[in-house]
């Protein structure tokens, strides 16, 4: 089973996922009002499977909730988005640290600190899990995700 089909199977629970330019898109958020593109969170390289699976529980937790405007996943394929496009990325950074925030807007440091989620920085574009992860870092990434979503 190729990755797409396997990522279709773990996303049915929680909404249709789209094809699109050789990737696939979910799709989520508050359509009540105005619903203008707002956040993409991006897994270009969709063989880094932990990538995947942090969205996969970020989705789980986010589709249970009202978030304002549209809002995507994309794995495979960087979308036509007229939003924020945060590139979710396996990064240099120290395992058992959390997360590393590369070059990605300040506001997702800003939303990290207001949450009390341990991060670590790096010069490389993106978000994403230290090189040699460790439990501790997928599950605050998760958090950091939900929380970008949430609050931007």
């Amino acid at each position: 089973m190729d990755w797409k089909e396997k990522l279709k199977e773990l996303l049915e629970p929680y909404g249709e996922v789209f094809e699109e330019s050789g990737g696939l898109v979910f799709e989520f958020g508050d359509d009540e009002g105005e619903f203008t593109d707002r956040l993409a969170f991006v897994v270009e390289n969709p063989g880094e499977w932990p990538l995947v699976e942090v969205s996969v529980k970020a989705i789980a937790d986010l589709t249970d909730h009202d978030v304002p405007g549209r809002n995507i996943f994309a794995f495979g394929v960087v979308p036509e988005f007229n939003g924020e496009i945060i590139e979710l990325r396996i990064l240099n950074g120290e395992p058992g640290k959390g997360p590393v925030v590369g070059k990605t807007p300040e506001r997702v440091v800003e939303i990290a600190e207001r949450n009390g989620i341990n991060y670590q920085r790096s010069e490389e574009k993106g978000l994403g899990l230290p090189k040699g992860f460790k439990g501790i870092d997928s599950e605050a990434l998760i958090k950091l995700i939900e929380a970008v979503a949430f609050e931007w």
